[in-house]
């Protein structure tokens, strides 16, 4: 009897949970539009992202081809997904619409720009800009006799040397104990609260005129990995090959991507694998530039800068840049769709329940 009770409560449980559980189907629509209103360019662009969000859903997520659909007029996108998993909107909302731009640029090396960043430093001083970075200190303490003076004596050397050097005194130069360029394509580093100063310095149309024109700045995405405060930031000397002063090579280049790792999921790598005309690009910019570096840019900012030591000529390659395996796997999976041709963003939303 009791054996019967307890086959009866476990049928019974099992009932209610089964509907308590029943799954309910949503139909999701979401309009998707430009960033800004002057980034298309062309009327395919339209048709061109909605391509991408649709392989992008179907590798991600796996959604099959006919629980979607895609209407494009001039500028949005009108995506509908039949029996949507609602708990899966939010990483569809940030897939849909991730813009990730990965580039690789040609560089400068240390030594061939400090002359000029010397030469920027001492016109700034001629001009008189302020550079100084050191907060404005209270007046001396009569109590604390001796220790103010020399703190005020340290603050006015500080003074005095920002005064004399607007820009290195928040831009270290990159160099040896002796003296010497270090070789990279870093060529100085910054607090992060001060990289906003040195940019509006780089960009006076004076200081500008000092430096080649085919030289670009960029700011790493990561703290210097040496830097314990891990609050200062590497400025790179990037070279600008093309005619329309684009990156020679970029994501749409490649066809397929998948990240691995080292143990505990440290170590993180991106491997590449590129198209046709990649390869080719490729091939010729690591032959004319081993021993020199090569800037892997990702969104604006350079993520690693690794040195070639020969012609890379099979069209595959590996990427590191301290990428955690979040980022890393979201990287890869908008490089196996495509990169958008412009920022997108969301606009009106609805969940419809269906019946």
């Amino acid at each position: 009897m009791k054996t019967n009770l307890i086959i009866v409560a476990i049928i019974t449980i099992a009932f209610l949970f089964g509907e308590c559980t029943t799954k309910e189907y949503f139909d999701f629509k979401v309009t998707v539009v430009p960033e800004s209103n002057t980034s298309v360019k062309i009327p395919n662009d339209m048709k061109t992202a909605a391509e991408i969000i649709r392989k992008r859903l179907i590798n991600s997520f796996g959604i099959p081809q006919e629980s979607m659909k895609l209407d494009v007029n001039e500028n949005q996108i009108l995506l509908t997904l039949s029996k949507a998993d609602t708990s899966k909107i939010a990483s569809i909302k940030k897939l849909i619409t991730g813009y990730a731009r990965l580039e690789f640029w040609e560089t400068y090396e240390n030594s061939e720009i400090i002359g000029y960043l010397t030469k920027a430093d001492s016109l700034l001083r001629v001009m008189n800009t302020p550079g100084s970075t050191f907060k404005k200190e209270e007046q001396p303490n009569p109590d604390l006799k001796g220790k103010s003076t020399v703190k005020t004596a340290v603050i006015d050397s500080r003074k005095q040397f920002s005064d004399q050097n607007p820009l290195f005194s928040i831009l270290g130069p990159r160099l040896t104990t002796t003296g010497e360029p270090l070789p990279s394509c870093m060529i100085g580093l910054a607090d992060g609260k001060d990289t906003s100063v040195v940019n509006r310095y780089l960009k006076m149309d004076k200081i500008k005129a000092l430096f080649p024109n085919d030289l670009m700045f960029y700011w790493g995405s990561n703290p210097y990995k040496y830097d314990p405060s891990k609050t200062l930031y590497g400025l790179h000397a990037i070279k600008v090959t093309t005619a329309n002063r684009l990156a020679p090579l970029d994501g749409r280049s490649v066809i397929s991507a998948e990240v691995t790792t080292g143990s505990n999921n440290k170590d993180v790598k991106i491997g590449l694998t590129m198209d046709p005309e990649g390869i080719k690009t490729w091939a010729k910019i690591t032959r004319e530039n081993i021993s020199r570096c090569i800037a892997v840019v990702y969104n604006g900012s350079v993520r690693s800068y690794p040195r070639v030591q020969t012609e890379i000529s099979g069209g595959k390659t590996e990427i590191t840049g301290d990428f955690n395996i979040e980022e890393a796997n979201d990287l890869v999976s908008i490089l196996k769709s495509g990169e958008l041709p412009f920022e997108l963003k969301i606009g009106e939303i609805q969940i419809i329940k269906r019946e």
